[in-house]
């Protein structure tokens, strides 16, 4: 079973409760279980929290943070290779820099990434999608 990277996109969703949540919720209860391999760039948790902050306040990005520190996945940081990764991504495809890392984790993690950002789905970057509706989402 293929590993999992999430994007910004997904963790709003999920902490948002918005309607993709569900789908989120049960790819972390996987990954929280062990049936799955999972993780999140840092890059990512910084977009997650300074949209948290700006919308619904430092208290909720501060609890966010500390819930993802708390989970069992793999945060990663950034390495000078996944700069540069990024920044290829970003130089080919029309996404913001910071979903440029999600990619440039998933391509190093050899994971899909879960996302439901439009500016990702309509990028033919080749890396596998998980979303529900995605007509590339991997079967599992």
């Amino acid at each position: 079973m293929r590993g999992v990277i999430f994007d910004a996109h997904a963790l709003l969703a999920w902490v948002r409760a918005e309607p993709e949540a569900d789908f989120v919720h049960d790819l972390l209860n996987k990954v929280q279980g062990g049936g799955r391999s999972g993780g999140v760039c840092m890059v990512n948790i910084g977009e997650v929290y300074y949209s948290l902050a700006r919308k619904e306040g430092v208290g909720d990005a501060e609890e966010f943070l500390e819930m993802a520190q708390g989970l069992k996945w793999s945060l990663h940081d950034v390495s000078r290779g996944t700069v540069v990764a990024a920044a290829r991504l970003k130089a080919r495809f029309p996404i913001s820099y910071a979903d440029a890392f999600a990619l440039a984790c998933a391509q190093e993690q050899g994971a899909a990434l879960v996302s439901g950002d439009p500016e990702v789905l309509a990028a033919k970057h080749g890396i596998p999608i998980l979303w529900p509706g995605v007509g590339d989402t991997p079967k599992e």
